[in-house]
């Protein structure tokens, strides 16, 4: 154990390796689908008691689902921009760069400052990759971009923006719209019924400094009005490695699909002009 990272119990390290682990275990679970050797190896540096976590295969699927739909469009986008930055707003012990990377682009892991000197203790930056001690929602971020319009900025932001209310996501949105034209956003969504599931769980949990403000019931609908730069907006459906897994299980499957039909999952995608 010498060699590993310790993570104490209810700490900021705690909260951060969580998904991580999640993306570990789906890894180990269902490599047919969601294969993440980063997470493996960052999981086997630590030190930490992972036999007393007890998440269902629909949780760490959500955390895995995530990360491969944000990288998924992230590319998507570095196809057409191949010198743009790639943001990871409230990046967490997310480590999203080497599924992305194409040689040529930019990355910056953005989230608070005690965030970010945890996240250094697990991760070492690559060339090309930064870290920012900033929320999400300072906007002197933009300037840490340093990308011009022709190189382009996408975004990325798992776990983030329905913990916050309307006012200070629309701030936050249309202010990269017009700051970052041809640039985008994808992000994670709740509608009212997902977010009073996950609050009643909060509330059990004791943790009422988490809860969640911001549902989303049309996004394209209710989004797309904010601001005349939002050239479209896309809610995504499940990617089709995860249809095609025979290590997932039909039920975990009809769950799946079924909350992304009644939209308690979403993955929202916003392109701006």
């Amino acid at each position: 154990m010498a060699d590993k990272i310790h993570i104490e119990a209810n700490t900021v390290m705690e909260t951060l390796v969580m998904p991580l682990y999640g993306r570990a275990t789906c890894s180990k679970k269902f490599p047919d689908a969601f294969t993440d050797k980063v997470a493996e190896e960052i999981i086997g540096k630590i030190d930490y008691d992972f036999s007393k976590l007890h998440y269902a295969d629909i949780t760490t699927l959500s955390w895995a689902l995530r990360k491969y739909v944000f990288c998924r469009l992230a590319r998507k986008y570095l196809k057409k921009h191949p010198n743009a930055t790639i943001i990871n707003l409230g990046c967490g012990a997310d480590d999203s760069f080497p599924e992305v990377d194409n040689g040529k682009c930019r990355w910056i892991n953005l989230d608070l400052p005690d965030i970010i000197a945890a996240r250094e203790k697990l991760f070492t930056l690559r060339d090309r990759e930064k870290n920012v001690a900033m929320s999400a929602f300072d906007q002197r971020w933009f300037d840490e971009a340093e990308t011009s319009p022709e190189d382009g900025l996408f975004a990325i932001c798992g776990g983030v923006l329905y913990y916050f209310d309307e006012k200070k996501n629309r701030e936050l949105l249309t202010a990269m719209a017009e700051r970052f034209p041809k640039g985008g956003i994808c992000f994670d969504a709740v509608n009212s019924m997902g977010m009073k599931r996950s609050n009643s769980v909060v509330k059990k949990s004791g943790n009422t400094d988490s809860m969640l403000v911001f549902p989303i019931e049309d996004a394209e609908k209710e989004l797309l009005p904010w601001s005349d730069r939002f050239e479209s907006v896309v809610n995504h459906r499940l990617p089709e490695v995860f249809h095609k897994s025979k290590s997932i299980s039909l039920m975990t499957k009809f769950i799946l699909k079924m909350g992304v039909k009644m939209r308690t999952m979403q993955f929202v995608e916003i392109s701006f002009r």
